[in-house]
């Protein structure tokens, strides 16, 4: 229900995620450990940030998804003004276009 009254879903890249990729909401999943190369929701609706930093991705299924990172730079290298600029960019191609009549 949730994701149908919403325009825009920001998440991490989990469940919720590919779950709203189903439906006609935007969604905006933050990646970190993961990549979104393998685990993106696959939605034209779906955008993935991601910093690309050297010891990401860190969690796989080798590692039994288990990481001794302690320190989540490639979390916190995901700013907020990051994620506003998408939320904005996306939320702005939603609005109506006027005809200037």
């Amino acid at each position: 229900m949730l994701y149908t009254r919403s325009d825009v879903l920001v998440t991490n890249d989990s469940g919720p995620a590919h779950f709203a990729s189903m439906t006609p909401i935007r969604v905006v999943t933050l990646f970190g450990p993961e990549t979104p190369a393998l685990f993106a929701a696959r939605s034209p609706n779906a955008t993935a940030l991601w910093a690309g930093i050297a010891c990401s991705p860190c969690v796989n299924a080798y590692n039994n998804r288990q990481s001794v990172c302690r320190n989540n730079l490639c979390m916190q290298a995901i700013t907020v003004d990051d994620v506003f600029t998408e939320v904005t960019r996306i939320h702005d191609s939603l609005k109506p276009t006027t005809s200037g009549n």
